[in-house]
């Protein structure tokens, strides 16, 4: 299928549904035509910015499942819809190469798909004259304004993957990664070291030797490919200068066991180095009421901008001085189903901290 005519579904009726809760990595639990159904989720990531309770998904029927009823294409963010089938955007990726769409791969011709090599299976071999290229293909659903960062979660499956493409030699065919973003309005791509430092750091051992290629694509309202595919600049200069044991830390709290009395709170704090031993070392610090720590690392800024933010993201303010007088803000329910508290997240994360100023 020619990919200007590519849908985010490769068959049936999209039905519209609401996202309620996630029940595992690859199952949600979403209401469509007033019936609770539990549909396959073909997306392994975090997805914090995308799921949360009320949004809009579009379910596609899959009969031929006996387990369950539905798969989930896509999910509606900022007033656009996200593709969340990563098989569909490897789909995707070979149309756009067939076509000659992407910036730097044009010319090459998909000669196979899974293919393996050692331990791992790439996702294409390409070729072009006697040249060989193996080409692995990240579908990345992490964007704010004009960045996009992939990976949501740790993975040491696309870290090994750097590395063994990298290390691929003489005679055997050369390495490239394509990065394919469902954010449109996106500029530039990154590794998200604030969420997976090892993959970042793999990533810049391997620049010169393992191709990156990145893109942005959008979808209308049927979900169809947009036609403009993106070409994202990779900034080396702000990723060889971040510091990534050195930034801020976000300690997402329940409230209970914390002793406050709102359910649920946040407390932030700055180091300008040891970031990931101060991570830790809260564990011991809150003891059981600390649920989550979320890094940004790199950050330079000063802890009062980042405690003004989160108090006006805080539905219940600033609720108490906390331990060694850290100011703790209250929430209502759990910070990571809050879309402020997220907005907040990845302003700092996606624009303050790598392009040093917020939207």
């Amino acid at each position: 299928m020619a990919a200007r005519g590519f849908r985010a579904f490769a068959r049936g009726t999209v039905r519209r549904g609401t996202f309620l809760r996630r029940l595992n990595r690859f199952v949600l639990e979403a209401e469509t035509e007033g019936v609770v159904v539990a549909a396959h989720l073909p997306n392994p990531g975090r997805l914090w910015e995308i799921l949360f309770p009320g949004t809009e998904l579009a379910l596609v029927p899959t009969p031929q499942s006996p387990k369950l009823s539905f798969k989930v294409a896509a999910a509606r963010r900022n007033g656009r819809w996200v593709n969340l089938d990563t098989i569909r955007t490897n789909a995707l990726a070979r149309s756009l190469l067939e076509e000659g769409r992407i910036p730097g791969l044009a010319g090459w011709e998909v000669l196979s798909s899974e293919v393996p090599h050692n331990d791992s299976r790439f996702d294409f071999l390409l070729g072009r004259g006697t040249d060989r290229l193996f080409l692995e293909v990240k579908s990345c659903t992490l964007f704010q304004g004009p960045m996009s960062m992939f990976p949501d979660a740790v993975t040491e499956r696309g870290r090994r993957h750097l590395l063994e493409l990298a290390a691929l030699g003489p005679g055997e065919p050369g390495g490239a990664v394509l990065v394919v973003s469902q954010g449109p309005e996106s500029r530039f791509f990154l590794p998200d070291y604030h969420t997976d430092r090892a993959f970042a750091e793999a990533f810049l051992e391997t620049r010169g030797r393992v191709g990156v290629h990145a893109v942005s694509v959008g979808w209308g309202e049927d979900l169809s490919l947009a036609e403009e595919v993106r070409p994202l600049e990779v900034p080396w200069d702000v990723l060889a200068r971040t510091d990534f044991d050195a930034g801020a830390w976000i300690a997402l709290l329940g409230g209970e066991e914390a002793g406050l009395e709102t359910p649920y709170a946040a407390a932030a704090g700055v180091e300008h180095s040891g970031l990931d031993r101060a991570c830790r070392a809260l564990a011991r610090h809150f003891g059981p009421s600390l649920l989550k720590v979320l890094p940004v690392r790199g950050y330079r800024g000063g802890l009062d901008r980042l405690e003004e933010a989160l108090s006006a993201s805080a539905d219940r303010g600033t609720v108490s001085s906390g331990k060694d007088g850290v100011p703790m803000f209250g929430f209502s329910r759990h910070p990571l189903q809050d879309p402020l508290f997220v907005d907040t997240l990845l302003d700092f994360r996606l624009i303050l901290q790598p392009l040093g100023k917020m939207p």
